[in-house]
């Protein structure tokens, strides 16, 4: 595709005087693509129901989406099984010599074993919610607490950023202070912090 691709833009290139702007996609279209692992939410305590899992995983998935890839082929997505299990691998290996190791620890190992320009790891530390009806007025009462990381690295560059997010809720019952909305909160949060969407709206510049 890619060639077939380039190929058109140079028979334009003569067609039309000014391709300047053609030249720069052409070359645009033979680099070499930035290959993105996007992991699976790792989740390290209570998981949520699957709409839940499914709206925070879709929010990771459009932070890493480059519009007209399949065209352009500027990134290639490795599968996403192939890189947890990998990690599952260097990270119990790294746990067996040193229970302290943290889990970014084992993001760059990761990036050279499945050779990897940028790694996204998604991860939900904590995740709970509960109810009570003690108080004078026989409100119902809700308990939430929600802690997520999102760590990114980019083996270009050798840049890891590591942020996590943190929202607590306790007060009578409200559909913003579940576990579950805290949680795409915090999710919006870290992939703001990391600048992710920039990071992945820059593959092939």
């Amino acid at each position: 595709m890619k060639k077939f691709l380039f190929a058109l833009l140079i028979a334009f290139s003569f067609l039309i005087p000014n391709s300047s702007f053609l030249i720069e996609v052409s070359a645009a279209a033979e680099k070499v693509p930035v290959k993105i692992a996007r992991l699976p939410i790792i989740f390290q305590s209570t998981i949520p129901d699957i709409d839940t899992r499914a709206a925070l995983e879709t929010k990771i998935e459009r932070a890493t989406h480059i519009p007209l890839n399949q065209t352009l082929q500027v990134a290639e997505y490795l599968p996403m099984e192939d890189s947890a299990q990998a990690l599952n691998e260097i990270w119990q290996e790294m746990r067996r010599e040193n229970k302290k190791t943290r889990l970014k620890d084992a993001i760059k190992p990761l990036a050279e074993k499945i050779d990897a320009d940028i790694v996204v790891c998604p991860v939900l530390q904590s995740y709970s919610q509960w109810v009570d009806g003690f108080s004078s007025f026989g409100e119902t009462y809700m308990h939430s607490y929600v802690q997520v990381e999102l760590i990114v690295y980019d083996r270009r560059t050798d840049d890891l950023v590591d942020k996590k997010a943190s929202q607590f809720y306790n007060d009578t019952f409200h559909i913003a202070g579940t576990a579950s909305y805290l949680a795409k909160s915090c999710f919006d949060n870290v992939i703001a912090k990391t600048k992710l969407h920039e990071l992945i709206m820059n593959v092939g510049k």
